[in-house]
């Protein structure tokens, strides 16, 4: 454990998933879900406020409820969307931005379950119970049909997912409250990694934030 708090003592990794809306062949029951990858996030300078109002004041109107996933309807499938360069202390302001951008958007989605813990790799021997560990798990997926500044969202759009958002809602009717925990931008390099909504699915995103 450290005795100083810095971005690499608190650091999350989103993990992303394809989920099926309807049993399949191989699933006849169930839905099917395929695991896609892992990736690293960069923490905004909003998840201090998060932390001081939750930890410090108790106000659990301050937790994590939500994840924005930001997409954006392309021409052609294969096309690459140049995801945005963004510096710490940006938060919200981006998101309520995309208005004025051709054709980007992005989904405001609860959390689909409750958050659980567990013990963060290589610190067995500081925890032992689970549910008392270091590392929170946040999961959610895409739903609807068209993003917060009305732009649709659709396999037959080619809505194509390019990145997402870990997000506190302190007032979840009232969008302007929201914090921006952290980000991430699905990678276009060597391999572009940017998800197409799929026809009859879903993406799903499980995001892991460590403390250290």
């Amino acid at each position: 454990m450290k005795n100083t708090i810095t971005p690499a003592n608190v650091r999350g990794t989103v993990h992303f998933w394809k989920i099926w809306d309807q049993p399949t062949v191989e699933h006849p029951k169930y839905k099917s879900i395929e695991y896609l990858w892992a990736q690293r996030n960069q923490l905004q300078y909003d998840w201090g406020t998060i932390a001081a109002q939750t930890i410090g004041l108790g106000k659990a109107e301050y937790r994590v409820r939500a994840m924005y996933i930001e997409y954006h309807n392309v021409a052609n499938v294969n096309d690459v969307v140049t995801p945005p360069t963004y510096a710490r202390d940006v938060g919200i302001s981006y998101y309520t931005g995309l208005s004025a951008v051709s054709n980007r958007d992005y989904l405001r989605v609860p959390l689909a379950l409750t958050p659980t813990t567990t013990i963060g790799e290589d610190y067995s021997n500081y925890f032992s119970n689970p549910d008392l560990g270091n590392v929170l798990r946040f999961f959610a997926q895409t739903q609807g049909v068209v993003g917060v500044h009305g732009r649709p969202f659709a396999a037959e759009n080619n809505s194509k997912i390019i990145g997402a958002a870990l997000v506190a809602t302190p007032d979840f009717q009232d969008p302007t409250k929201d914090l921006v925990f952290s980000r991430t931008y699905l990678s276009t390099s060597p391999t572009n990694k940017q998800l197409l909504k799929p026809t009859g699915g879903q993406i799903g995103l499980t995001w892991e934030v460590l403390f250290s």
